[in-house]
């Protein structure tokens, strides 16, 4: 299996160079390795964190291997698996991505660079979600040491590289708190693109904008998918956005050919960035409701889109 080397060095620690309390090495390489699942997850299905069970690409794609302790402050020396080795069919379809991603990368290296895209003034989170900042808060604090300090720094071919230190957290954890929540919409428009393996589509808008999608799993099935392929497609389910207001997808809880009234949700969903932790975002098209949480158990059945207007109303 082709694989990426990568330096870890832990700096700001309260133990002698080169040495390492078990304790602080499993928190540190527990934090590391779930960012980088939630960087992975994120880059191929749309969603950081995802209810079921974790599939075996993603496991895969995470399999970091120690292969030895160094000194020079306490250096560790770490394999991860290319995603083209891991993940290639779940990243084969580059269509449904603006930025393909490139499959000799590996999952620390998605973490690094959400870590770089977090830290730019105007970033429009292509890189992170709430699930994915969270997780590297979480690896900036596992050594409760002030003036700790994590360094990613690659070898050979490999292009990851990051410096997390407690400015850096500060930083990201603002972030955090200005992601918009998801939300519930209704959007309607022409159904393009499809990828079946991952129950991935992409949805286009007469406006010629487009929003990916991805079904519930546990409701839907990628099969219903190809009888609506080229046609106009209504679909209702959870918005996920970006930290600057795009949607990132639609994780589709019903999914059905559009029908005449449908043309009133032909809007690409937007929300504003919170202004505080808490404050729900405003919205610039019309939701089904305002906290996702109340939706789930309760989702619309087989109700007309008349009777869901007339609720919106």
């Amino acid at each position: 299996m082709k694989t990426q080397r990568y330096r870890f060095r832990l700096t700001g620690l309260d133990e002698a160079e080169g040495h390492i309390r078990a304790a602080s090495l499993v928190r540190v390489l527990e934090a590391l390795v779930q960012a980088a699942e939630r960087a992975t997850s994120l880059l191929a299905v749309g969603e950081s964190r995802s209810r079921g069970r974790q599939p075996g690409w993603l496991k895969a794609s995470a399999d970091l291997v120690l292969t030895g302790l160094e000194p020079g402050s306490t250096v560790l020396q770490i394999e991860a698996p290319c995603l083209g080795e891991t993940a290639r069919e779940q990243f084969a379809q580059q269509d449904l991505w603006r930025e393909p991603p490139n499959l000799e990368d590996t999952a620390l290296d998605l973490v690094a660079y959400a870590i770089h895209e977090a830290k730019e003034d105007g970033a429009r989170g292509e890189r992170f979600d709430s699930g994915v900042l969270g997780a590297i808060v979480k690896l900036g604090s596992t050594v409760p040491t002030p003036g700790a300090r994590y360094e990613l720094i690659p070898r050979g071919s490999a292009r990851g590289r990051f410096a997390l230190d407690g400015n850096t957290c500060g930083l990201i954890n603002r972030r955090l708190d200005t992601i918009p929540k998801p939300r519930a919409f209704v959007v309607s428009g022409k159904l393009e693109a499809i990828q079946h393996a991952a129950a991935r589509f992409r949805i286009v808008l007469d406006t010629g904008q487009q929003l990916l999608g991805r079904l519930e799993s546990e409701r839907l099935e990628a099969e219903m998918l190809r009888p609506l392929w080229g046609k106009p497609t209504t679909v209702e389910g959870i918005v996920h956005f970006k930290i600057s207001g795009e949607p990132r997808l639609i994780e589709a809880r019903k999914i059905s050919t559009s029908t005449s009234g449908d043309q009133a949700f032909a809007e690409l969903p937007t929300a504003k960035p919170a202004a505080s932790p808490g404050l729900f975002p405003e919205l610039s098209a019309r939701t089904i409701s305002s906290d996702p949480k109340q939706l789930w158990g309760a989702w619309p059945g087989d109700e007309p889109i008349d009777e869901l207007m007339a609720e919106l109303d």
